[in-house]
């Protein structure tokens, strides 16, 4: 994992066309490679050999695997082997398994959808029915062709009734009949019987209220009871004969549901071979395509292509000629931090010269969320969430379902919980907090290895709690930045702007840490800054030996620090960016203002610390339940509290450390995000595997 993304170059393929399968085959499983499509042709997949019966198995065979979910059915399979050599041979064995499995598949599919309409229209059926029965009336009372009284039956919303009732009585004369039952919701049931006359009016009228007209289906008479009895006999057989359907398609799945999924896997590799294809340059006896490639991967690429080919293919690589901003983005990233490659990538992709600061982040992010939310059981209930997460990669999520999309969450960001939860747990160790109890609260929790940010009664090395979690935020904070200002450094020495270099990203990180110095020597009395005399020596409680502050250095005169080491840089930027006018001048305030923003910014550290600890407190009811030790009330709150502390501060403690890195660290990198992703054209077998020859 480096912090520059790959490093790239162009390759030229020439290949025999009587090798363009094996071709296909290699490039489909080659993560290396982002195919340039020269021609920018449009792709057709019903213009190419089999293309259209392709297209055609494939959508029928993903009907049957998503409407039986037959991934979840099998679960984890022995992969099926596949003789993949001929497109001819794949295509033949395809329409077999169609012929013998998908079609008897589909057609039961169809007979349970028409028995579920069914039950669907008789469910319709009894409600109406049910809801007929307290009016007395008969479904050939609801007959349309009636010519002097009409009946209309349907639903309105309850509210709504009074004011319906005296606009009916108004444009009737009192020359109605209507009657009501409560439904479900906030609906009642109600049928109007008037004079035809009134049928204009009175249908305006309905239409104003918002009334839904029950449909009477056809071949329906007789009393509503004797109607709701028919149907629920009805729905009874439709009910068992589902059931039956379902399971004769599940011992279908059983046999041959790995094959299913097999050949489904291997139609949209097919269809991967056409788009492949489609960027390929062809003429009557060769196919040429352009590429791009990692710099470090081109031999394994040239034994790999010319293996696969039989040794038939030309291989050239050349250094790129592109513009910088045409080349895509590759990043090496372990899986265990692709989530981090995923935050970077969330504000925007690297570009290709940029920083890719996902190394940086994978250090950053446990540690500041940890300190956030520092103990050590609700830590271990964040890591443990993170371990139900990764036990849901290889399971299909839903898209419409709240609880769907949460474990989506869960499942995509599994490792950075679960790292994160850790850090929280050793944090945790560090200030004495388990599930919100600390040693000052019970003598038999363990005592704070550091310190406690809960004890205000103690002082740690002179200096409070609150002074000391301060310092650490604040610290973090100025290690982070200037991690960024070096980078930022080393991006305008490579691309020759040493005097950017120079007055910019080295100046404004010595201001800063001149700002952070003065203000831990001499304190916030900023008339102390201009003392010739004024001695003192920079140190911080939260660093010690023996109880004693690491006294790192002494100031003698704190104007002349002032002045070499805060001063002096400030002006060495102005110069260097009022000769770049307005656009100079803008950068320069933004600059300044920043620098004060972003460190205090870094309290929210301590300040998300500080609620987690009062929330925890507040459950722990101990202002409430006075007694010795923790009590059972106490417990009880405990695990509330847990529970609430996991949803809320877990959340809020995320998207806090997040735009730590967003705003307050890209920002000193200079980081743009305005690159694009590297595109390989691989497709990963998870349920097939083809037949070595």
């Amino acid at each position: 994992m480096s912090l520059l993304p790959d490093r790239l170059k162009t390759v030229k393929v020439v290949v025999p066309q009587e090798n363009t399968r094996s071709l296909f085959r290699f490039l489909s499983t080659c993560d290396d490679l982002d195919i340039i499509d020269v021609q920018k042709r449009p792709f057709d997949i019903g213009s190419f050999d089999h293309g259209s019966e392709i297209k055609e198995l494939h959508e029928n065979f993903d009907k049957v695997i998503e409407h039986f979910e037959i991934k979840d059915k099998v679960g984890r399979v022995k992969k099926v082997k596949i003789e993949d050599q001929k497109i001819s041979t794949v295509l033949k064995n395809i329409e077999q398994m169609s012929k013998d499995i998908i079609v008897k598949l589909n057609q039961i599919d169809e007979r349970i959808i028409l028995a579920e309409q069914e039950l669907m229209k008789n469910k319709s059926v009894i409600e109406i029915a049910q809801n007929l029965i307290p009016f007395g009336f008969s479904f050939e009372d609801l007959d349309d062709e009636r010519p002097y009284f009409s009946v209309i039956v349907g639903r309105l919303d309850t509210k709504r009734i009074p004011r319906f009732k005296w606009n009916l009585d108004a444009i009737t004369d009192s020359n109605y009949v209507l009657k009501e039952s409560k439904s479900k919701g906030n609906y009642s049931f109600i049928a109007i019987g008037f004079l035809e006359r009134y049928q204009e009016d009175i249908s305006r009228l309905l239409v104003a209220y918002g009334f839904e007209k029950i449909s009477i289906p056809e071949r329906i008479s007789g009393s509503p009871e004797k109607v709701v009895q028919k149907n629920k006999v009805k729905n009874e057989r439709l009910v068992e004969k589902i059931k039956e359907l379902k399971k004769e398609a599940d011992s279908i799945i059983d046999k041959h549901g790995s094959e299913i999924l097999a050949f489904s896997e291997q139609l949209a590799i097919e269809e991967n071979f056409l788009k492949i294809s489609n960027m390929l340059r062809h003429t009557k006896r060769n196919a040429t395509f352009w590429a791009w490639i990692p710099q470090k991967k081109t031999s394994k690429f040239e034994k790999g292509i010319k293996l696969a080919t039989d040794k038939s293919t030309i291989v050239e690589f050349s250094k790129p000629v592109f513009e910088e901003s045409e080349f895509p983005t590759k990043t090496s990233v372990p899986k265990f931090a692709r989530i981090y490659d995923s935050l970077v990538s969330a504000y925007g992709v690297p570009g290709y010269n940029e920083f890719n600061t996902a190394i940086l982040i994978q250090i950053f992010f446990p540690i500041m969320f940890g300190i956030m939310f520092a103990d050590v059981g609700h830590g271990l209930l964040f890591t443990l969430l993170g371990v139900y997460g990764m036990t849901l990669r290889n399971k299909k999520l839903g898209t419409d379902s709240f609880m769907d999309e949460i474990k989506g969450y869960f499942k995509s960001g599994y490792m950075l919980m679960i790292v994160s939860g850790i850090a929280a747990m050793i944090f945790g160790v560090l200030f004495g907090s388990y599930f919100g109890a600390t040693h000052h609260v019970a003598d038999w929790v363990p005592q704070a290895i550091w310190f406690s940010p809960e004890d205000t009664e103690h002082l740690y090395n002179g200096a409070s709690s609150v002074i000391l979690m301060l310092e650490l935020s604040l610290l973090i904070g100025m290690i982070h930045m200037t991690i960024g200002y070096v980078l930022r450094f080393i991006n305008s020495s490579k691309h020759n702007h040493y005097i950017e270099a120079f007055t910019v990203a080295l100046m404004w990180a010595s201001f800063h840490w001149a700002l952070f110095i003065l203000v831990f020597t001499f304190g916030t009395n900023f008339m102390n800054w201009f003392s010739a005399d004024l001695t003192g020596t920079f140190d911080l409680a939260l660093l010690s030996i023996g109880g004693e502050p690491i006294q790192f250095f002494t100031i003698n005169g704190a104007l002349w620090f002032f002045l070499g080491a805060f001063a002096i840089p400030i002006l060495v930027m102005t110069i260097y960016l009022t000769t770049h006018g307005s656009d100079g001048i803008a950068e320069l305030i933004e600059l300044l203002l920043s620098t004060l923003s972003n460190t205090i910014s870094y309290a929210r550290i301590f300040a998300m610390n500080a609620v987690h600890g009062a929330l925890s407190h507040i459950f722990l009811l101990t202002d409430f339940v006075k007694g010795e030790g923790l009590g059972v009330i106490n417990f009880i709150g405990m695990a509330i509290g847990a529970l609430v502390i996991l949803a809320l501060e877990g959340l809020f403690s995320f998207i806090q450390t997040l735009r730590l890195q967003w705003v307050e660290f890209f920002g000193k990198v200079g980081y743009q995000g305005t690159g694009f992703k590297f595109q390989a054209m691989t497709i990963e077998r998870k349920y097939s595997s083809i037949v070595q020859k």
